[in-house]
């Protein structure tokens, strides 16, 4: 695989930087320890700017040659790796950021295509429309959704949107965060699951926002969970399991049969 003259171009700043460093910050570090290791015999070792202004100034001479280069190629080396550590970094944070626009750009086509098998709305998160103040149990309704999402083959949780998929923002469910914002509402989410179903499972699921007629809608992908997922009700298991355009629940056998059959 060649190179393209950007990356090159990119990579030799980093040689060139590190290499820089490594005579002026690597060995003069070095230097100083060298000096402390010195200092123990007091009435021996001269000042620690004698000592390391005579030892830099050695860096010159024909004979110190091979301690400069020394110091230059380690310090070109490291510059290297860290020039390949950031040249990844940025590849893989843009990868990432192209993949959530494409994902928000999602919200508003799902919105007008229904409720389907993947896709579930849910107007609010733990606020009561009806009764204008904050109901835990739509929590449970949350994660119950969430449950048969991932016990199937994982679906999209759209919050803010009505049943015939029009924005109804996400407003109150703010309002009740003690951080009014939607990273917040991120982690609220994270808690949600965690606490009902398991923290090992955050993991299978991220949240993408979008502005859909001037409203913030939010979207939990959920990805297929590694094992059976069960959520806790009135001190029972219960398993969900997404079926159509809603989600059921699974009495004891059939959800061993479908466990057996799935996690096998």
């Amino acid at each position: 695989m060649t190179l393209s003259p950007f990356k090159l171009s990119f990579l030799a700043a980093y040689v060139l930087a590190g290499a820089v460093v490594g005579v002026l910050v690597i060995h003069p570090l070095n230097l100083l320890v060298i000096w402390w290791e010195l200092a123990r015999s007091p009435e021996t070792t001269p000042n620690l700017f004698q000592f390391i202004n005579a030892r830099l100034w050695l860096l010159i001479l024909p004979r110190h040659l091979d301690v400069a280069i020394a110091y230059t190629a380690l310090g070109a080396v490291i510059g290297l790796a860290f020039g390949i550590f950031t040249r990844k970094y940025m590849r893989t944070s843009e990868a990432y950021r192209s993949l959530r626009e494409e994902q928000t750009a999602l919200i508003p086509d799902l919105m007008r295509q229904g409720e389907t098998r993947r896709v579930e709305f849910k107007s609010s998160l733990r606020w009561d429309l009806k009764e204008k103040h904050v109901n835990r149990e739509l929590e449970k309704v949350i994660a119950k959704t969430i449950a048969g999402f991932y016990n199937a083959d994982g679906g999209h949780l759209l919050i803010g949107v009505d049943d015939n998929g029009r924005p109804l923002g996400l407003d109150h469910d703010l309002a009740t965060l003690k951080s009014p914002d939607l990273d917040s509402f991120e982690r609220t989410i994270n808690d949600i699951v965690s606490r009902n179903l398991g923290g090992d499972l955050c993991p299978y699921l991220h949240t993408v926002f979008a502005r859909v007629e001037d409203k913030d809608v939010a979207m939990i992908i959920v990805s297929p969970a590694p094992r059976a997922v069960y959520l806790e009700e009135n001190k029972a298991s219960v398993f969900y399991l997404r079926s159509g355009n809603s989600t059921r629940r699974l009495d004891v056998r059939e959800a061993v049969n479908y466990a057996n059959t799935r996690w096998s």
